[in-house]
């Protein structure tokens, strides 16, 4: 059912990224969530019992899901077309962030899911903390933002107070961000030393995570490159998380 779930919205990605004309996003989406959709069925079906199918889908559906309702906001509040739910198109841009950290989780599962050793076991907890806190953060901030009026948007379509944090969640994203990076960096390091004492089969699926590592990091920077023209031509940023254009105007709701 998820990987249906992950092959209609990725069905609904397409057009809607055209008709917007938001390609870098939209490039990003694609080719980091195909992958992630696929290798995720593969595995949540025969080893059910392994996380990291379950994530692998997870990951997919928030990218396609934020890929979708960022494009439709997008002809909502940018393009000025007429279409019901605007607000809810707002609200599932969000997931994009969900689901680009749920990569860090699988990084440090990889391969078979499981931590022999209680450190790293106990760090998986302060991640996933970290990873609740920073969705919490987002999700207060976003109803704030939509509570607002006039509701501020920019040149993507999304929340400026979300693509462009001031004050309190500011403060709070950036040092929930710093410590996740920070845990991310170890995770890398643990799979590091791992490959360098590893050999055979193990050796083999860490060059696999490796090859997956570089082509997300290969369609991030795509993404940003597509983002920086912008599709109207107008000033944009790569300086945030997302590869989005961050030029701030106002709506009026």
């Amino acid at each position: 059912m998820t990987g249906g779930l992950a092959a209609l919205l990725l069905a609904a990605n397409v057009p809607l990224t055209v008709v917007s004309g938001q390609l870098g996003a939209g490039t990003v989406a694609v080719v980091i969530g195909i992958p992630c959709a696929a290798v995720g069925f593969l595995v949540a079906r025969r080893l059910p019992a392994n996380p990291l199918g379950w994530l692998f889908l997870a990951a997919a559906v928030c990218l396609f899901v934020s890929n979708a309702g960022a494009d439709y906001a997008y002809l909502v509040y940018r393009l000025g077309h007429r279409l019901p739910f605007g607000p809810i198109g707002l609200v599932l841009d969000q997931l994009w962030t969900a689901g680009l950290v749920l990569f860090v989780v699988v990084i440090l599962l990889f391969p078979d899911g499981r931590l022999s050793s209680g450190f790293w076991r106990w760090a998986l907890r302060a991640y996933c903390a970290l990873y609740i806190a920073l969705v919490a953060a987002i999700a207060v901030a976003t109803a704030g933002a939509l509570a607002a009026h006039p509701v501020r948007i920019d040149a993507a379509g999304g929340l400026s107070a979300i693509d462009n944090p001031v004050g309190w969640f500011a403060a709070v994203q950036h040092s929930i961000w710093v410590l996740l990076l920070a845990m991310s960096a170890g995770f890398i390091a643990r799979q590091l030393l791992t490959w360098r004492r590893s050999s055979g089969e193990r050796r083999q699926q860490l060059k696999w995570l490796a090859s997956g590592a570089a082509v997300s990091i290969a369609s991030l920077i795509l993404g940003i490159a597509f983002a920086t023209t912008g599709p109207s031509g107008w000033t944009t940023s790569s300086g945030s998380a997302s590869p989005r254009c961050r030029c701030r105007w106002a709506w009026p709701s």
